[in-house]
């Protein structure tokens, strides 16, 4: 009879190539010994030789939709196989009740579609805990350092951001609230959005709002709705974005500027769960839970008196500092792999890409607007260079190595903010030879919208 291998053992079966190909390869990076199949039958099969060898599995992956054997029946004949093999499934959303029913049947976890790369380790690590020769050594180690992680709409390599998901995972499973700082275009609403992905009340509404865009009236209205005839111009009762979002997630984006007047509002919400519509007298219990950003000092504004304390520890039970983005500059290259991705195929420019001092132009710039403004300077980097390779000249980043003079030579210098228009739409359409729903796709607007700026500035015969 073999020995046992020093690192787990695990059979991956699924009837989806894709979904075997990914997490074989994680998995294989990871460390464990992997194999896969595409059916139920055919992994049986595999179990039982493996018995026979001396080598069990110590851990079956299997998806719960699969042809001909579904993944319940299967995990039926595993455990009758061998009752000592664990066992994690793979769901989509729909199946979370088929879920819970395997994990009835014994399944040690299960991991829902899509997920990441990080989320099927910590997945199996899980599953596999107790293990008796858990995985280590440096060179799996430095593989997790360099690997590029993604965590909802978010994408890291450096160790701080890492750090950061793996908080964010946690916080995800639980209901109270968070408090999401940092400075502005550092991605506050993409966390947010993350943590709604991740947690519990994913299949309900994501409702964000900016704190900061209405006045005070029209942002009560809409938070906590309003009845008919609540104020002039309340023609019909209306429900706020408690109300919609009632079972899911609301998004307070800079709540530091909600004012004085709406805070106590706000603060009867997270320590009642009700609200009051604004011209009603009766409570209107909700189950939203709150997580609120902004990138200013609030515990410098409760000091000034701008905002209240008991309020400010409500939002703080959960905090999440994001890091500015010259703070982790290892993560420059991944978001600008990302950005070009999606840019390649909206602006019609399958080719561009970043040279490599365009890339190390990027990596050398301070940032003060963070991520946001790195996706800005790529947008227009890759929809005006005049080839399909991006140089620091087309990058345009002040201070920076290739950025343009500050005076004089300049392009639009002297033009107003509807000259420049004006002109990158013209050049889109030379580009596009005339075809204006492909000008439209680069421009980022619908037909209706480029036809109505083509009238303004009487360019119909462009």
């Amino acid at each position: 009879m073999s020995s046992r291998p020093t690192s787990p053992r695990l059979l991956i079966v699924d009837d989806e190539h894709g979904i075997r190909k990914l997490c074989g390869d994680v998995l294989r990076r990871s460390g464990y010994l992997v194999e896969a199949l595409g059916d139920g039958e055919a992994a049986l099969r595999r179990l039982s030789a493996a018995q026979a060898e001396g080598a069990p599995f110590d851990l079956v992956i299997s998806d719960v939709r699969m042809k001909p054997m579904d993944g319940l029946a299967f995990i039926s004949a595993v455990r009758a196989l061998d009752d000592d093999v664990r066992v994690m499934l793979i769901t989509g959303y729909p199946t979370l009740e088929t879920a819970v029913e395997g994990m009835k049947q014994g399944a040690r976890n299960y991991l829902t579609k899509p997920f990441t790369p990080i989320e099927l380790r910590d997945a199996v690590k899980e599953a596999l805990a107790g293990w008796t020769a858990p995985l280590s050594g440096s060179a799996l180690e430095a593989a997790a350092e360099d690997e590029v992680e993604r965590f909802g709409g978010l994408v890291a390599r450096s160790a701080s951001m890492k750090a950061l998901f793996a908080q964010l995972r946690r916080i995800a499973r639980a209901q109270a609230t968070v408090l999401i700082t940092g400075e502005s275009g550092t991605g506050k609403e993409l966390v947010a959005r993350a943590v709604w992905q991740h947690s519990p009340r994913r299949d309900r509404l994501f409702a964000p709002v900016n704190c900061s865009a209405l006045v005070d009236s029209l942002m009560e209205s809409e938070l906590f709705g309003h009845l008919k005839g609540a104020f002039t111009g309340a023609n019909q009762q209306k429900a706020g974005l408690f109300q919609y979002a009632d079972g899911g997630t609301l998004f307070l984006d800079e709540i530091g500027d909600l004012s004085l007047a709406l805070q106590p509002k706000l603060l009867r919400v997270l320590q009642e769960g009700e609200i009051k519509p604004v011209g009603g007298v009766r409570g209107v219990k909700v189950d939203v839970r709150v997580i609120a950003a902004t990138h200013r000092d609030l515990e410098a504004h409760v000091q000034a008196g701008a905002f209240r304390e008991d309020l400010f520890y409500r939002l703080n039970v959960f905090r999440v500092e994001v890091p500015p983005l010259r703070a982790r500059r290892d993560d420059i290259e991944p978001l600008a792999d990302a950005f070009l991705h999606d840019l390649r195929e909206r602006i019609g420019r399958p080719g561009v890409h970043l040279t490599p001092r365009a890339l190390a132009a990027l990596q050398g710039y301070a940032w003060p607007g963070n991520v946001r403004q790195l996706r800005n300077v790529l947008l227009r980097a890759a929809t005006l260079a005049p080839e399909d390779a991006i140089t620091p000249e087309d990058l345009w980043l002040d201070g920076a190595e290739g950025a343009p003079p500050p005076t004089g030579d300049y392009p639009f210098e002297d033009l107003t903010l509807e000259d420049v228009e004006r002109r990158h739409i013209l050049h889109v359409l030379r580009r596009c030879q005339g075809n204006r729903s492909h000008a439209a796709r680069i421009l980022g607007i619908n037909r209706t919208t480029l036809w109505k700026k083509l009238s303004r500035y009487g360019l119909e015969d462009a």
